[in-house]
């Protein structure tokens, strides 16, 4: 005996055929008619006499519904109390899984497990926080392993809900020895001769800071970067530069300076937070809500270093 041939078997006591007890399941006639003739067959006695009009219960049958009926019943509380404590665990201990598509900085470690810790304290749930490629990210977010991705400048998939939660100021990294160290201020004019890192991976996956500047007339030729290596042989060789988040603690190089673009020049981007557009968990729901009232501080904090 099993909880299927009592559904089935309450079905037909329900609608007082085999046909309406498969309609309301949502089975085939058959599927309900060799389940309750094993379910008889099990049992050792007819609970239902089959009539050309319908299906007529026997004294037995009609005395085991009414526990049959308990039976159910008890058996759907105990799902849907299942169900409900694994919900709340899931909501209360699972970790808010946050990806930034960005490249790596020189401090990114750090940084990441600063905002781990500032998100951890404020949403009072555990957060797990780092960098990724974006296009490594979307398969996650769209199989719901993935909470949010946040990208600097705009994305678009038809899979996916953006919202802005914050702007971000940009500078440009450029190491010690290039020839424009010795200013504080560029202009676009002045980049122009270098060429700028362009990050195969990311600055091809969204509208990142490189592209807003592209988009406004920036002239310096690009240089394709694929991995670390390759950006460290372009800044020290080639006198190329990057363009980032304009705030010290996210400079790209060790060793390199931030210059700031001249005023009228200087671009602000917005941050955007991508989730699957059929998935949004509670726990991104109260970060996003956290973020809405709290980007500047919370990006101010990394200004300061704290």
């Amino acid at each position: 005996m099993n909880i299927q041939q009592l559904r089935y078997f309450c079905a037909v006591m329900r609608t007082g055929t085999f046909s309406g007890a498969a309609r309301e399941e949502g089975v085939s006639v058959q599927a309900v008619s060799k389940a309750l003739a094993a379910f008889e067959e099990e049992l050792g006695q007819q609970v239902f006499l089959r009539k050309s009009k319908g299906a007529i219960p026997t004294t037995f049958g009609k005395q085991l519904h009414e526990y049959a009926e308990v039976a159910l019943g008890a058996f759907d509380q105990v799902s849907a109390f299942a169900e409900e404590q694994r919900s709340r665990s899931s909501e209360a201990h699972d970790t808010l899984s946050i990806l930034l598509a960005v490249p790596s900085f020189n401090n990114h470690h750090a940084v990441c497990l600063g905002l781990e810790r500032f998100l951890s304290r404020q949403l009072n749930m555990d957060v797990s926080f780092g960098l990724c490629f974006g296009t490594e990210a979307i398969p996650r977010l769209l199989a719901h392993e993935l909470d949010v991705l946040i990208t600097v400048g705009e994305y678009e998939n038809p899979l996916c809900d953006t919202v802005m939660i914050g702007t971000l100021p940009t500078g440009v990294f450029v190491s010690c020895d290039h020839p424009l160290a010795v200013k504080d201020v560029v202009t676009k004019e002045d980049l122009a001769p270098y060429p700028v890192c362009y990050a195969v991976g990311l600055d091809d996956f969204n509208k990142t800071i490189v592209n807003h500047y592209f988009d406004a007339g920036l002239a310096s030729k690009p240089v394709y970067v694929h991995a670390q290596e390759d950006f460290d042989a372009a800044i020290v060789q080639d006198n190329a530069y990057a363009v980032g988040v304009g705030m010290p603690n996210f400079s790209s190089l060790p060793n390199g300076k931030m210059l700031n673009l001249a005023p009228g020049e200087s671009l602000t981007v917005p941050v955007l937070g991508v989730t699957a557009r059929d998935y949004k968990s509670e726990r991104y729901r109260a970060f996003e809500r956290f973020m809405h009232k709290e980007f500047s501080r919370l990006m101010s904090t990394f200004t300061l270093g704290a």
